[in-house]
């Protein structure tokens, strides 16, 4: 993610460099490196929470897993006992969790878990995604502001064009590498 992001941030610091010659080829360079460096701060922030492990946590901080103490009394009733006896197969079929939030936290301990999660439940990666899907279509943009640069003059018609190279090599080289790396965690 660094190695192909990088570069475009450097072509926008050059467009801007160079005076800009171009409006329409330097708006386009400064949007991008935007993009660019969102990218790479979301490639840190998911590698981050996919390779933390929880389970390293030994500091008693607060994402340590809250402390449930098991007795053998029971508080229950002779009919809560019997309905309760009654559901064995229901909850057989449940696992020993009844609630979607207890099940998740216990298959996060898993790095495949910790992915899913990560994809489906995180915030932060929501707004990411969205961003993701206007970043594709920036760089598909990227070929007319090329050809609207080639018009102006000035050389920046070539620092788009590689721009564009780097962020489409991005793309699918990105996309390859997450689905090849999902693909080996089981």
């Amino acid at each position: 993610a660094m190695g192909l992001n990088i570069p475009p941030v450097i072509f926008a610091g050059q467009a801007l460099a160079n005076g800009g010659g171009c409006n329409v080829a330097l708006q386009w360079l400064l949007i991008n490196a935007f993009f660019c460096i969102v990218n790479m701060a979301a490639a840190v922030y998911i590698s981050g929470k996919v390779v933390h492990d929880p389970n390293d946590d030994v500091d008693g901080g607060d994402n340590d897993a809250p402390y449930i103490e098991a007795t053998m009394e029971s508080n229950k009733t002779e009919q809560q006992q019997h309905q309760s006896s009654s559901s064995g197969i229901k909850k057989f079929w449940q696992g020993p969790f009844t609630t979607a939030d207890e099940t998740r936290v216990v298959k996060s301990m898993t790095k495949v878990g910790r992915v899913r999660d990560v994809l489906c439940y995180d915030p932060m990666v929501a707004v990411y995604i969205i961003i993701g899907i206007f970043y594709i279509i920036w760089q598909s943009m990227g070929f007319s502001r090329m050809n609207q640069a080639a018009d102006c003059g000035g050389g920046e018609e070539e620092l788009i064009t590689r721009a564009v190279s780097c962020g489409f090599l991005f793309i699918s080289l990105g996309a390859t590498a997450f689905g090849c790396s999902v693909c080996c965690l089981r």
